[in-house]
């Protein structure tokens, strides 16, 4: 009991004689737009008006809200009379109030640089389409000459698949690049050399033909090469066009929503971009690419692959749009989902 005594005496004592300095500076930093939370704003099938963009606007502010995420996505069934072509000039009007409202209300306006996603669209060719590769495979004996068509098997892809390279592989390790053989229609002109055995590979180049998920009104189409500089510039261009036609202010932040890819694995250029830095021909080890049982060399050369695939997609797709957007004076967030093969 007397050490719960000299204790309570202690802390009185402590308490009555502690310091009595200046209070800590505890003012918290102002509070800008940055700093509080943003929100994604669904804007479905582009049926938006001033009014009702003004009312939402000042709402969100009233709540906090430090700014908006547009995504335009498809569309309710039955208010299609009401909805705005994704980039059209009316689009481009509406978000040019919205900028301009939300500016007033100190909010700030991030954008997706699509619709839906991944990035497509209507102007997206099938030349600038996201591209797959697919491989056939034939066996030719000695002193033959395939009696076969050199072409894709499934019919699907037969239309616009296009032949990119057709190797014939010997047992003994000799590769002859024989894609010059074959004509037009598909019919190889060589005779596999006496004594030897071969396996021919054939590359084409097909199409995955994945459209836009979940497209707004004017954004349907198809998906773009990721992997092609050329096809990414050309979908960005609309953007260009549209931004300085209507002369409506960029946003704060462009969005990419998202890397949802199905099957897309190769591009046009892809040969000679592993040639050039991996420092060896790809389509040499074709069987190894292919193999179905992992050796020391296959593994190598599909961690080569895997390598040259992502750097193409880093600079052709994710740096070109970063610089394309820090000219507009915009940055740039992305969103990527694991890689769907």
């Amino acid at each position: 009991m007397k050490c719960h005594w000299i204790l309570l005496v202690y802390f009185i004592l402590t308490g009555c004689f502690s310091s009595t300095g200046p209070p800590e500076d505890t003012d918290w930093p102002q509070i800008t737009r940055e700093s509080k939370p943003w929100t994604r704003w669904w804007w479905m099938g582009n049926d938006v008006d001033s009014v009702n963009l003004a009312y939402n606007l000042a709402e969100l502010s009233k709540a906090g809200i430090g700014g908006v995420e547009i995504t335009p996505i498809y569309g309710v069934k039955g208010r299609e009379r009401y909805w705005l072509n994704y980039l059209s000039p009316e689009w481009m009007n509406i978000l040019d109030f919205t900028i301009t409202e939300a500016v007033r209300r100190g909010m700030g306006v991030d954008m997706n640089n699509g619709t839906g996603w991944p990035f497509g669209g209507p102007e997206v060719s099938l030349e600038d389409a996201a591209t797959m590769a697919i491989f056939e495979e034939y066996r030719l004996k000695g002193g033959q000459s395939l009696n076969e068509p050199v072409t894709v098997r499934d019919k699907r892809q037969k239309a616009f698949a296009r032949l990119d390279k057709l190797i014939a592989y010997s047992p003994d390790g000799e590769k002859v690049d024989i894609t010059d053989k074959v004509s037009a229609e598909g019919k190889l002109d060589w005779l596999a050399p006496q004594g030897k055995d071969y396996k021919l590979i054939a590359l084409f180049l097909g199409k995955t033909g994945q459209q836009v998920k979940r497209a707004a009104p004017g954004g349907e189409g198809y998906v773009i090469n990721h992997f092609d500089k050329r096809a990414v510039m050309r979908y960005l261009g609309k953007f260009d066009t549209a931004f300085a036609e209507n002369n409506t202010p960029f946003p704060n932040t462009f969005f990419n929503d998202s890397y949802e890819v199905y099957g897309a694995d190769w591009t046009p250029e892809l040969l000679d971009e592993f040639e050039k830095r991996r420092g060896y021909k790809l389509q040499d080890y074709f069987p190894e690419l292919l193999a179905n049982e992992a050796t020391d060399i296959s593994s190598r050369v599909i961690t080569d692959y895997r390598e040259t695939i992502g750097e193409l997609l880093k600079e052709n797709f994710t740096l070109t749009w970063t610089e394309w957007a820090h000219a507009h004076g915009v940055k740039t967030r992305r969103f990527y989902m694991k890689y769907c093969g």
